[in-house]
This record gives C-alpha cells, sequence and structure tokens, in this order.
C-alpha cells in the first residue's frame, strides 16, 4: 500500500515540502483555508482520513485550532509532523507540548527542524535537517519520503530540545536582522552568533535539563538554522529585526517576534544571565534604542 501524504498550509514551507516528496508512488493532498491556493481542494475529511503521513505547515499562532479542526478525522496511526518554531500564547507550550496536549492520546507526531528556506527548498539547493520524534520507526518512515530529494534528515529522540532550539534561533534571528540593518558589521554579526548559541544551550538546558543542549543549540534546529536565517533576505525574523531599526512598522509577523515575550516569562529572573537575549527583548518588546542597547551589549561583554 502506498503511503498517502497530506500537507495542511499551502503557503511557502508547504509548496516546498510538496516539492521535495520524491517518493515514487505517493499521493499528495494539500489543503487549506484559504481554497484559491489548492485548484480543485479536496474537503478537509477527506485529506485528513487519507493521510497516513500529515504535515502541518502552518504557523506556531494557528496551531491549536489546525489541530483542532483535523483531530476528528485523524487516521490512528497517522504520523502528524509540524514545521513550526514558536511558543503559544497565553499557555507559553512550546510545539511539542502543544501537539502532545492537542492530538488524540497516542498519536505519534514529529518535529522537523533546521536551515530550511522555502525558497531554496524549491529551488532544489541542498540542505540538511533533523526530525525529532520519540521512535525511529517514525523517523524511518517520514525520512524515505525525501529519500530522493536534496533534504538530508537525520534523528534526536531530544523533541523538546529540538523544539527549544527552534524557538531561540528564531529570536536571535531577530538580532541579527537587528545588526545587519544598524549596521554593526560581519565580525560583530559572527561574534554575536557565537554568543547566542552559547545563550541558547544554557537556555536549553535551564528550561530542559534532560535535553542534550549542546547537541539542540549546535545542530540543525540551532546553530544550522540561526546562520541560514539570520543572514537571509528570505527570512521573516531577519526581515523584522531589519524592520524593527527603520522604525516603519513591520510588515509581517515572524515566530520569534512572537514568541520572545513568551520566553521572556519562561525565563523570568534568569533573563539577567542571558545579555544578548535582553538586548533583543529590550528592543522588541520595550521598544528602546536599537544602537544604544547593542551600544549598551558590546560594553557590558
Amino acid at each position: 500500500m502506498p503511503t498517502h501524504v497530506t500537507i495542511i498550509g499551502a503557503g511557502e514551507i508547504g509548496s516546498a515540502i510538496a516539492s521535495l516528496v520524491k517518493s515514487p508512488g505517493v499521493p499528495i493532498e494539500r489543503w487549506d483555508k484559504d481554497t484559491s491556493k489548492v485548484p480543485k481542494q479536496k474537503s478537509l475529511d477527506t485529506v485528513v482520513g487519507s493521510a497516513d503521513i500529515l504535515f502541518l505547515c502552518i504557523p506556531s499562532w494557528h496551531l491549536r485550532n489546525g489541530v483542532a479542526e483535523i483531530r476528528p478525522f485523524l487516521k490512528k496511526k497517522a504520523i502528524v509532523i509540524s514545521v513550526s518554531k514558536g511558543i503559544e500564547l497565553g499557555t507559553q507550550l512550546t510545539v511539542d507540548e502543544l501537539l502532545a496536549d492537542t492530538l488524540p492520546r497516542g498519536q505519534h507526531y514529529a518535529l522537523i527542524s533546521g536551515p530550511m528556506l522555502a525558497e531554496e527548498l524549491m529551488e532544489g539547493l541542498p540542505t540538511g535537517a533533523v526530525v525529532a520524534c520519540a521512535h525511529k520507526k517514525t523517523f524511518q518512515r517520514i525520512t524515505r519520503l525525501f529519500s530522493k530529494s536534496t533534504l538530508h534528515l537525520a534523528w534526536s529522540k531530544d523533541v523538546r530540545g529540538v523544539a527549544l532550539a527552534g524557538v531561540l534561533k528564531n529570536i536571535y534571528a531577530l538580532a541579527l536582522g537587528i545588526a545587519d540593518a544598524i549596521p554593526l558589521g560581519s565580525n560583530a554579526k559572527g561574534w554575536f552568533v557565537q554568543t547566542a548559541v552559547g545563550e541558547m544551550s544554557a537556555i536549553i538546558r535551564t528550561l530542559h535539563r534532560k535535553s542534550d543542549a549542546e547537541q539542540a543549540a549546535f545542530g540543525p534546529a540551532g546553530l544550522g538554522d540561526l546562520v541560514a536565517t539570520g543572514i537571509s533576505p528570505y527570512s521573516s525574523n531577519f526581515t523584522v529585526g531589519r524592520e524593527l531599526v527603520a522604525g516603519k512598522g513591520i510588515t509581517k509577523m515572524s515566530e520569534g517576534f512572537i514568541s520572545l515575550p513568551s520566553l521572556c516569562a519562561l525565563l523570568g529572573k534568569r533573563m539577567k544571565t542571558f545579555p544578548l537575549l535582553q538586548t533583543v527583548a529590550a528592543i522588541v518588546i520595550k521598544k528602546k534604542n536599537a544602537l544604544r542597547e547593542f551600544e549598551r551589549f558590546v560594553r557590558g561583554a
């Protein structure tokens, strides 16, 4: 029996995932609330009910509602995969916790995280990412879908660590966008990357002591994705960072911008041990002057 794949969300990343599934004979269904994005779109119950592997290619702030809509139609043995990298407002749940909270008990799920800029994926350019899930068989079923593609996948059992790394790289990509717009130069950005990954590792260890924090922070979901999204004009977080300096308003939301207040709340008084994160929070949340805040960071380093 062929594996049936369904992709919820027909935006850039959903389109990129669809372009990467190269396995012969794998039927792919796509669905989006905006029906104009999917010509001849089938009903939600049909595309979800037929799925053996289902990708949720939607932002974290829509994830709870998205799961609620698909939940009644899911097969018990279907694997649900999220590419979101955020923290839910209010509950302060990371994506792995949100999936565990909203999916039927026992439903297998996974996260795919890493440097996966949709525009480059659709051009067939190579990259490597991590599949975070509890069981190796789940990873093997997922990776078979991409065996003929330019996406190279590794497995991690540290689902929580990978989820946190994805959140953190988004937030520190904001910092690199800000630094680019000031501008502070390439040397400073290299220094900030080094500092960011060190803080990411420490924050992961603080929020999830069972995690292999260094592996999560220095792996595809952390350092790999930070480098990609911290320098690319395709990146929403990089773009938002630049727009914060320009002071003309933000043209679109980004996961880092949305997640930052929740991360600050999770850390509480422990924020003071992460000076680069404090600097980003001062600019994004307290709306302080970006150049002055980065100068203060440099003086205190």
